[in-house]
């Protein structure tokens, strides 16, 4: 097992699967400057190394995260530092949406603001049903941040997108469920069976086409139908001249 410990961010690998742990538990693991460059550093590295299969995030002491620590909202004020930080936020959020392998958030206890936004951009959420979740932005001043106002419509639809980002709701991890804002609700004590069953199932899909899949998600997402059929057309016959696919073809018409 290799781990990486600097105090504030916590990066371990094992067996393929990287974790990293956001790690100020005494203050909710609020993220600090230092923080997003680490984040940075991590996601980077874990997206190229070829021995990782599976990211997973979490937070340390029982909290995902509380959003960004309110002493760097503070020393942004300067406006070119400010843009300094925020290409950076930009960067590593932009890595770990486009990463092309499975990437799982654990939310416990809170996720908020900039943490609930960068959970969010895993493609399974998996929180505990008492999980307190909010995107307390507009009521401090300021607007949702971390890829939010890309993510909040596309995962709910606008009413809630609305009521989330504009009112500032709290909801639990269990509404969260039930509104399709995150993959699953679970009880506390399941948390960890549930998350081994979730890197399981991701692990047994085929790496390519896991990638390419999700690559076209995002992006014909933000198309048309019709740059969407023209990019599966262009994906498809790669795809299916893959020894991969033939392998698994041959495997199911045995059973049959």
């Amino acid at each position: 097992m290799e781990q990486d410990h600097h105090t504030q961010l916590i990066v371990t690998k094992v067996d393929g699967i990287c974790t990293i742990t956001l790690n100020r538990p005494h203050v909710l693991n609020a993220m600090t400057l230092e923080m997003f460059s680490l984040l940075q550093d991590a996601i980077s590295k874990a997206s190229a190394d070829e021995e990782v299969d599976v990211l997973i995030l979490r937070g340390a002491g029982g909290n995902f995260c509380s959003g960004a620590d309110l002493g760097v909202l503070t020393a942004l004020t300067d406006k070119s530092d400010a843009d300094q930080s925020l290409t950076i936020i930009n960067d590593f959020i932009t890595n770990l949406h486009q990463m092309p392998k499975p990437v799982i958030a654990v939310i416990e206890g809170v996720a908020v603001g900039a943490g609930l936004n960068l959970a969010l951009h895993a493609d399974f959420v998996i929180a505990t049903e008492d999980a307190l979740l909010q995107e307390p932005f507009v009521q401090i001043g300021l607007t949702t941040d971390f890829g939010g106002t890309y993510l909040m419509p596309r995962l709910v639809g606008t009413a809630w997108a609305k009521r989330l980002a504009l009112l500032g709701e709290k909801i639990t991890g269990k509404k969260a469920g039930e509104i399709g804002l995150i993959y699953q609700a679970v009880e506390a004590n399941q948390v960890e069976s549930e998350v081994e069953k979730l890197v399981a199932a991701v692990r047994r899909l085929p790496k390519q086409a896991y990638a390419v899949t999700k690559e076209g998600l995002g992006r014909c997402q933000a198309n048309g139908l019709e740059y969407a059929l023209a990019w599966e057309k262009q994906q498809q016959p790669s795809l299916i001249a893959r020894p991969e696919f033939q392998m698994l073809v041959q495997a199911k018409l045995k059973r049959t």
